[in-house]
């Protein structure tokens, strides 16, 4: 069995083997070569992050990795289960050569067979994300004091935004201006800061995304693993464009109000009756808060291991 790099071509058999091994599984949804193409072209055009095990010139298994460390699980037909091992060493050493110290992965919950899979190659649940919905006109309307002011996100604010979240973050501070301030799905006056009079760094940010051609938070899977636009730790994922989504970090719970407040207020404005958040679950300030003015929808794991440096 041959274990090689993406090929152009390869979206073809990759489509079929995903549909055949993943087609029994809850919730599926069938992949298309046209679809992989169109996001290989797009968001993941690295040839050398994508592995295919080839047997008598026939594909029968592909596993891919991302920068961030996140990787795929080594789909493969029926009768090439032995290619799955290989595969996911594959996936490993890549990330390994680039440096990565960590992989993960993340599926549904009831994907129990391929979430075995990894925690038997050494994989343990590291968090959950949790999925949010409420109706805004539940949101609270709290009055900001007069030693509180709202303002917009400056691009200075960055680095102050990074160390607020105190390790929540994959990307630096200058990938995070970045994120919020050249970003093609959000303008960057969806992002706010809450400043207490004469303190320069902010005391609370916040997101709160309106778009109407955005999924309805009440219309979607919310046990589907996929990180929602706008959660502030997602920043290097692919994203689940969703309106109405709010996310934030604070010093205080009183400042996290504040700035609920004022997302609810856009909300209003734009006339949405649902409101959305995703917290992970090993952040209990962030959890604490959304469970406090939010329903849990769904949720799905993110299982880990560590990747030991190259000799």
């Amino acid at each position: 069995m041959l274990i090689r790099n993406y090929q152009p071509g390869d979206e073809q058999g990759q489509a079929e083997i995903y549909n055949t091994a993943a087609g029994q599984l809850p919730k599926f949804k069938p992949a298309s070569a046209e679809e992989i193409a169109r996001r290989y072209r797009t968001a993941d055009p690295d040839p050398t992050s994508k592995f295919y095990a080839v047997a008598n010139g026939r594909i029968v298994g592909y596993a891919v990795f991302n920068p961030n460390g996140r990787i795929s699980y080594p789909w493969c037909l029926p009768d090439a289960a032995d290619a799955r091992p290989p595969l996911l060493d594959a996936v490993l050493a890549g990330l390994r050569k680039r440096g990565c110290c960590e992989a993960w992965a993340t599926y549904r919950a009831d994907w129990s067979a391929i979430l075995d899979f990894f925690r038997n190659h050494n994989f343990a649940q590291a968090r959950e994300l949790i999925n949010y919905v409420t109706e805004v006109a539940q949101l609270p309307r709290t009055t900001v004091t007069p030693n509180f002011k709202l303002a917009p996100l400056s691009h200075a604010d960055a680095a102050s935004v990074w160390r607020l979240g105190e390790g929540l973050f994959q990307e630096n501070p200058e990938r995070l201006e970045q994120f919020y301030f050249s970003n093609p799905y959000f303008d960057p006056s969806c992002v706010y800061t809450l400043r207490l009079a004469g303190v320069e760094e902010p005391h609370g940010v916040a997101v709160a995304i309106t778009n109407p051609n955005y999924a309805d938070p009440t219309k979607i899977d919310a046990a589907m693993p996929c990180f929602r636009l706008g959660a502030i730790g997602t920043e290097s994922e692919r994203h689940k464009r969703v309106n109405g989504m709010f996310s934030c970090l604070f010093r205080t719970e009183v400042a996290g109000e504040i700035l609920l407040s004022e997302a609810a207020l856009r909300f209003a404005r734009a006339g949405l009756v649902h409101a959305a958040a995703q917290a992970p679950s090993d952040r209990a300030d962030l959890v604490s808060f959304y469970d406090r003015y939010f329903t849990r929808q769904g949720s799905f794991p993110i299982l880990s291991r560590p990747i030991a440096k190259s000799n």
